[in-house]
């Protein structure tokens, strides 16, 4: 219970004051315990938004679906659950790859986890790309599916999406969804209108 405080705490202060203008006094009393809890569980600032990241890396919806999709034995199926699964991750966590992007730019420590964890996204990408290896579109190597994959499912997308465009999650889902299939897919048939 206190750790989940201290959490929620660090994300709410983290967001709306920056992370680098943020102390860990001020995520103390967000969570309503003393600075030393806070230390004594984390460590430090780093400790906490290390913490947040691994809650978004292990988001269970998102990893449910992520491997659906690499179960499916169609295309088409493998990225409406794909889309799916991005749209849980980022709807879970965008904040907090916002967050991460933002620490990363003065704490070089930060920066080299960041870039491990954007590895691990590849490296998951790419696993995707090769089940859908016989089903993509001529032309479409698994090389270029897996940059078009990357470069659609990045947070920022969600984030413009969802945040200045004014769409809802369902939307960008739908969106995400058609798009990979449209660009991917040797077979794709849009949906009549």
């Amino acid at each position: 219970m206190t750790r989940r405080r201290i959490l929620a705490a660090a994300r709410l202060r983290f967001s709306s004051d920056g992370y680098g203008a943020t102390t860990l006094q001020a995520i103390a009393a967000q969570a309503g315990v003393a600075v030393q809890t806070v230390y004594a569980v984390y460590g430090s600032k780093a400790g906490l938004l290390r913490e947040l990241r691994e809650a978004l890396v292990r988001q269970p919806e998102a990893e449910r679906l992520y491997a659906a999709a690499l179960d499916a034995t169609d295309g088409d199926d493998a990225l409406v659950l794909f889309a799916r699964s991005i749209r849980a991750r980022w709807e879970a966590g965008a904040d907090i790859v916002r967050i991460h992007a933002e620490a990363a730019a003065s704490d070089s420590t930060l920066r080299a986890e960041v870039l491990h964890v954007l590895a691990r996204r590849r490296d998951g990408i790419d696993r995707l790309t090769e089940t859908l290896r016989g089903s993509l579109s001529d032309g479409v190597g698994v090389s270029r599916a897996s940059a078009i994959i990357d470069a659609l499912t990045l947070p920022e997308v969600y984030v413009e999406l969802i945040d200045v465009a004014g769409w809802n999650p369902d939307a960008y889902e739908a969106w995400l969804g058609t798009s990979l299939r449209r660009e991917l897919l040797r077979t794709w048939d849009p949906p009549a209108t």
